[in-house]
């Protein structure tokens, strides 16, 4: 089957569960977050192979639960508490490690928690930052979904069609700046066409800043994850997701626009 099509039966399967469960929030949501970052680890432990480091699992799952439980249920002493054992234990396990490389497997470690699983636990501070008259029907992260899918979409397809100069080869010899300039414009009409149907108010502001942090933190999301697999020789983390590669391959985008759009939300909120 043509890699466009499993492409686009990927996404008709993938789109409506992320879109529910966004919609959804709660221990859906917590459950989802959970279940994308251990698929994660198991691809950030391929790259980690590639630079002959193995990652201890069990105190690293721990400490993202303390980072996931932190962000579920608030900074309470509990989960202060859990969130700083789980990261001493981690550290611990990396310098007493077999590999006798504790410094690759800190680093290693720390950028998953830091690119990988804390975005992707941001996701529920994102949903419950949700106003239900200024997002509407799809809610703050079902609209940072949406737009990030736009995104990639037009990034890939404009790319194909009218891509002539490339954007950043050491990353990515198949990115174009024309298909750059398409993920930034398209996204720009998911809230005015939101505001026309009546399933969202968005501020003036949002019209502005919602495209560039879809459209240029998301786009340098991807680079950034482009970078990774070049310098570890990997073409894609896994291929568990039919036409897309990995699931890092997928959420790549998201793991830098996730902390900005929050960022947004927090700071734009009255």
């Amino acid at each position: 089957m043509p890699n466009l099509a499993l492409r686009l039966i990927s996404a008709a399967i993938g789109i409506p569960v992320l879109l529910f469960v966004a919609h959804e929030g709660g221990l859906w949501l917590l459950a989802l977050v959970a279940a994308i970052q251990l698929l994660l680890i198991r691809e950030w432990r391929a790259m980690a192979a590639a630079k002959s480091t193995t990652l201890c699992l069990p105190p690293l799952v721990l400490a993202i639960a303390g980072l996931d439980y932190l962000v579920f249920i608030g900074a309470t002493r509990l989960s202060i508490g859990i969130l700083i054992l789980s990261l001493y234990l981690w550290i611990l396990t990396a310098v007493f490690s077999k590999d006798r490389k504790p410094l690759l497997e800190l680093g290693l470690g720390g950028l998953f928690l830091l690119y990988a699983a804390f975005p992707l636990a941001l996701w529920m501070a994102i949903s419950n930052a949700s106003d239900p008259v200024r997002h509407g029907l799809p809610g703050a992260l079902g609209i940072l979904l949406i737009g990030t899918w736009l995104c990639d979409s037009a990034a890939y397809f404009v790319g194909r069609l009218a891509g002539k100069h490339r954007l950043f080869p050491a990353a990515s010899p198949n990115k174009t700046i024309e298909g750059a300039v398409g993920g930034l414009l398209v996204p720009a009409l998911l809230l005015p066409t939101l505001r026309a149907l009546n399933l969202a108010s968005p501020t003036m502001l949002d019209y502005i800043v919602f495209p560039l942090i879809v459209g240029v933190a998301g786009q340098i999301g991807d680079l950034v994850e482009s970078l990774m697999k070049r310098e570890t020789a990997l073409k894609d983390t896994s291929s568990l997701i039919p036409g897309h590669g990995g699931f890092l391959d997928r959420f790549d985008s998201l793991l830098l626009s996730s902390p900005f759009f929050l960022a947004y939300l927090t700071l734009s909120t009255p």
